[in-house]
Formats: C-alpha cells, sequence, structure tokens
C-alpha cells in the first residue's frame, strides 16, 4: 500500500544489537528513571512488565519519588547506557519524549495494569487508581488491534499479524499499555501521546528529517472507527481488525449496530510545539554504565517548555543501535521487507557474503540468520576445515534492538508571578540511592545533578530533590537503614592551594563544613535558606537531625535569585563517608 511504500523510506530508527545473553542497557540518572520499580524494598525490581518494556536488568532504578519543575526552567537530563554511542562500533541513535495527561500516574501496586477491563474496579481500568499507566487503555486496545506496519524489516522472525508484535517482541507479550510498535521505531506513524524533546543520531545529516517527522509539528493521522466498536467486538467475544493507513482504512467496511460503515482517516494535528533538538550522539564505550570522555554522565539540558501545565507528566528515553551488517547504505536503501527470510528456516536477505568478498551463494555459513556456524579458516581441506567451524551467536530479534526507561510522575507549574519571563531557573537535584557501588548499580551513589551548575548573576536557583524510605535495609549508607536523605552545606575555606582549583568559597578536597555566620557568603542566600538547606526546614532543630533521620524525603527550597556571584562549593553531610562516596557539588555564579 502507499503507507507502506512511504514510510519504509523513513523509519530507519532500527534499535539495537546486543548478545542474547546480555541484560541491562539504558537508565535515567536524573530525572530519577523507574525503570518499573515502584517502591520495591529489594535490590530487584518485582514486575519489569509494569508500565513499559524497558529490556533492563531487574537491578536498574530508583523507587517512587516525585519532583515538579517550573515553566522555562533549565532541567539536567543525564543517563548511561552500555552498548556505546557515537563511536564506530555500532550505529546509535536516542530519543527523549515526554507525556501528560490527567489519569497518568505511579499507582500504589507493582502489579501490571488488567489487559481485561472487568478485573478492574468498575470495569474501568483509566480510572483504577491502584495501577500506575501512562498510556491509556484505549490507545492499546487500538493497537492491539491495528494490522502492523507489513514493510518492516523482521528478519525471520515468526510475526502476528497486529502492531503489539514486532521484531524485537515478535509474540506480542504486554508490558502495561505500551504500543510495542510504536516502541520500537521512530519517528512513529500513527498519533502518539509523546513529546519529543531530542533526538540524537550517528548521522546528523538527517537531523532536518527527524524535525519534519515529529509530531509536535506534524499532523499524524489513523483510521477512526465508530464509537465503541472496540468494546462491541470485546463484548461479543469477536476479534477486530484495524487498518493502518488512509487508502486502506477508506476501502474498507464493517459491521456495527446491525448495519455496515465505513471508517474515517483522520488527523488529530500536531502538538503545535517546537521541533525537537537534533543533535549528534554522544560518545560513550562498550560494555559500560559510566561517564563520559569528560568524566561526566551524558546529558542534556532540557528548557521545559510553557506551552503545557500539568500535574501529571512523565519522561522516557529510548536506546537505539544497530549492527554493522544493517547500517551499510542503510539510508540509501533501507533496511526494509523486502530484506526478511522467505521461511522461519532460511537465512535473511542482508548480504553478508559480499562484504567478506564471498558470493551470496556460498559454502561458509556466512549468511544474517540466527546463530550461523561459519568456516573462518580457508584451507584447502575442507574436510579439516569442519572442525574448525564457529558459531555466531546472534539473535535477529535483538540484532537491532530498542532499550528503553521512564520516569516517575513530575508536575509541570506555570512559573510564579514575582519571576519575570525571561529570567532563568536552574533545576538543582540529587540523584542516586542508598548503598555502595555494588549495590546500587546500574544505578548510582548519591550526587548533586548537575553536578557542576554555572549559572548567570540574576538567575534562580531552584533546589529540590527527593528519596525513598524503601531502600534495601542492609545497604551500606549513613543514618536510619533504608533510608535515602539530603542536605546541602557550604564547604570550609581552603587552607592550601590546590593545583587546578579556581578561587573560590569551599575546599572541593576538603569534607568539613564551614561554620555559618553573618560573615560567611553562600550565594548571598538568607540565613533562613542556609538553615533549611542544613535541616529541610529553617525550625526543624529538633529530634534526630544529626544524619537527618528525622527529615523528610522530599525537600523543595523553592526558587531563590542569585545575586551574588563567585564559585561556591559544598556538600551533603550525611552521605560523605570519604572511604566510598563523596555527595559534593559546585555551583559558578558568573
Amino acid at each position: 500500500s502507499l503507507l507502506y511504500t512511504i514510510k519504509f523510506e523513513m523509519i530507519l530508527l532500527l534499535l539495537l544489537v546486543v548478545l542474547v545473553t546480555v541484560q541491562g542497557d539504558v537508565y535515567l540518572q536524573g530525572p530519577r528513571g523507574s525503570n518499573n520499580r515502584l517502591n520495591e524494598q529489594g535490590r530487584a525490581r518485582n514486575n519489569g512488565n509494569r508500565l513499559f518494556d524497558s529490556q533492563n536488568n531487574n537491578r536498574g532504578g530508583y523507587n517512587q519519588g516525585n519532583l515538579y519543575y517550573y515553566t522555562g526552567s533549565k532541567v539536567e537530563i543525564e543517563w548511561t547506557n552500555q552498548h556505546s554511542c557515537g563511536n564506530p562500533n555500532n550505529f546509535c541513535e536516542l530519543v527523549v519524549q515526554y507525556m501528560c495527561g490527567d489519569l497518568v500516574r505511579d499507582g500504589t501496586t507493582t502489579n501490571t495494569i488488567p489487559e481485561n477491563r472487568f478485573q478492574c474496579d468498575r470495569a474501568d481500568c483509566n480510572n483504577d487508581m491502584e495501577y500506575g499507566m501512562h498510556e491509556n487503555y484505549e490507545y492499546y486496545k487500538e493497537c492491539r488491534a491495528r494490522q502492523r506496519n507489513k514493510g518492516l524489516y523482521t528478519a525471520d522472525q515468526n510475526m502476528k499479524e497486529e502492531a503489539h508484535s514486532t521484531r524485537q517482541n515478535n509474540n506480542g507479550n504486554r508490558r502495561g499499555y505500551e504500543c510495542p510498535e510504536e516502541r520500537d521505531y521512530y519517528p512513529y506513524w500513527h498519533p502518539t501521546p509523546w513529546r519529543d524533546i531530542v533526538v540524537f543520531t550517528n548521522e546528523p545529516e538527517r537531523c532536518d528529517y527527524y524535525k519534519k517527522e515529529s509530531q509536535n509539528v506534524k499532523n499524524k493521522g489513523y483510521c477512526k472507527y465508530p464509537d465503541n466498536f472496540l468494546a462491541f467486538k470485546e463484548a461479543k467475544g469477536q476479534k477486530a481488525h484495524m487498518m493502518n493507513n488512509k487508502e486502506a482504512c477508506e476501502s474498507t467496511q464493517v459491521e456495527h449496530g446491525g448495519e455496515m460503515v465505513t471508517p474515517k482517516w483522520v488527523e488529530t494535528g500536531s502538538w503545535n510545539s517546537a521541533a525537537p533538538d537534533c543533535l549528534a550522539s554522544p560518545w560513550s564505550r562498550d560494555n559500560h554504565h559510566g561517564n563520559n570522555k569528560g568524566g561526566y554522565m551524558n546529558s542534556y539540558q532540557w528548557t521545559v517548555p510553557d506551552d503545557i501545565i500539568h500535574k501529571n507528566c512523565v519522561m522516557r528515553l529510548r536506546y537505539n543501535i544497530t549492527s554493522g551488517e544493517m547500517t551499510n547504505n542503510r539510508f540509501v536503501e533501507p533496511i526494509n521487507h523486502e530484506f526478511n527470510a522467505e521461511a522461519d528456516d532460511q537465512p535473511t536477505k542482508i548480504d553478508i557474503a559480499t562484504m567478506h568478498g564471498l558470493p551470496v551463494e556460498n559454502d561458509r555459513g556466512y549468511y544474517f540468520k540466527q546463530d550461523p556456524v561459519v568456516e573462518v579458516f580457508n584451507f584447502e581441506n575442507k574436510e579439516h576445515n569442519k572442525k574448525l567451524d564457529l558459531e555466531v551467536t546472534l539473535n535477529t530479534n535483538q540484532f537491532g534492538r530498542t532499550f528503553e526507561d521512564r520516569t516517575h510522575v513530575f508536575e509541570i507549574r506555570k512559573r510564579p508571578a514575582d519571576i519575570p519571563a525571561d529570567a532563568v531557573i536552574h533545576n538543582l537535584n540529587v540523584r542516586g540511592k542508598r548503598g555502595n557501588i555494588v549495590q546500587t548499580y546500574p544505578g548510582v551513589e548519591y550526587d548533586f545533578q548537575p553536578n557542576i551548575l554555572k549559572m548567570n548573576g540574576g538567575d534562580y536557583l531552584h533546589a529540590q530533590w527527593t528519596g525513598a524510605n524503601s531502600n534495601p535495609g542492609n545497604n551500606a549508607g549513613q543514618g536510619r537503614a533504608g533510608t535515602d536523605r539530603s542536605n546541602m552545606v557550604l564547604l570550609r575555606e581552603r587552607t592550601w592551594e590546590k593545583e587546578g582549583e579556581e578561587e573560590g568559597h569551599g575546599c572541593y578536597a576538603c569534607n568539613y563544613p564551614v561554620i555559618l555566620s553573618d560573615d560567611i557568603n553562600f550565594m548571598g542566600l538568607k540565613k533562613e535558606d542556609l538553615m533549611a538547606l542544613a535541616y529541610h526546614t529553617h525550625y526543624q532543630n529538633h529530634g534526630d537531625m544529626d544524619e537527618l533521620d528525622d527529615a523528610a524525603t522530599y525537600f523543595d527550597l523553592g526558587p531563590r535569585k542569585i545575586t551574588t556571584r563567585g564559585i561556591y562549593r559544598y556538600l551533603c553531610t550525611r552521605n560523605n563517608n570519604f572511604t566510598n562516596r563523596s555527595h559534593k557539588g559546585q555551583i559558578h555564579v558568573k
């Protein structure tokens, strides 16, 4: 159909390359990624299918903790990805998006929201607040009934007919109300609830295309069936079949209410917001959840848009890498359905042989298929060579592959009336969780986020952080077992010169806080604010507060205008055990 002819020249985020045995790949470190966790007390999450298909290790993610951000404020988005990016080892792309909705929620149970609505309270899963939910019930049901895009490359996988079946998820498994086809491909060709923030790509020359195809600026269409069409089919125990393109939609008829009706192709309109940023993929190395070449996590500074204000929003990061076998001339001759195997036991039509100087039809096993056995040594004695054959570990549903992480719910608020519209607000948060480096992995230990915040005099600083009381009880850390707590106190002045360290307030190599007095300047903040940063409120100096045990997991100073210039180095007094963790930060005010 026309859809296939057009779309397979543009759907070119093929997914990610990884060996079958690898588990765990991309994690949002700030804002805090959930990896499908809620508030589990164990190191592993209870349910990897709760809200979305992460494909990540069960150990990843942070327990529930919710923040808010003002419109126009700056949010540092930080992540770690395992299988490299921005280098020749693979083709990598990352897509960051967010969505908001009245019923978007974290929920109170780690169980997956039901597919059968009669298992929900009052047969209304959308409003059964026990379950976490991002995409809604109708969104998934339409995906489950809609014809999949049959022009896509599916290798030799045995596929179902609907959009819940993809090469990576060919059996159609469900995770929350996420649509697997939409998850695995970008830009998607149907309307979605997601708004684009930024796309990172190994081929920046494709940025104009990604910007134009974003739903931020482009209408997306779908085949609209009569109201309650799917519900009637479900009630009758019948399977619904929905078309996925305009031509098929307008040329089909379905029985509904005792008569034959023709669906309508409807365009929902764009989000009418700015096109996403599009940048070159940042560098990271293989087999490593860690920092980039500069010694910091890969990051992107998001300016919160001012065209949406909502209490219930969530962010997601998708990480896609593709092997070199599929990136060869990939955008000149797109990898699409023409490269699929003719049968389950046949190789795909991706030409591996020619890449190795062999004829397409060869007897050395150089075919792109499931776990091929290849003759590596070119001996004349073929009988001898057979003893030296090697099996290549290759799973065609994972070459390439998509990984994903999503945050817990956050809020977007209108900036206070007394803060000018052109004033810059910088968010200062805390990332990480209780435990040593092994116990927190693939999360991280505590740190301020961003670790070095650079701002101008007259900008606003919004210090805010959250945590949990449900960390594993035996995880290393100070204060009451299982709890996250943080504070922020200026470090004492330097007593010796440290090579390479700029002049400023606080000794970064030291571990004692300064004695705060009227003579001490910490960004010009008032005494009440300094006490709040230290104790969570300026009056909460009672109870068990030496290690902040009686403080709350959540803290919000609110935005403060910073007019005193300088470099300020500070620490968290609780999470700074010198032998294994350093919870410190810097703010540079120009």
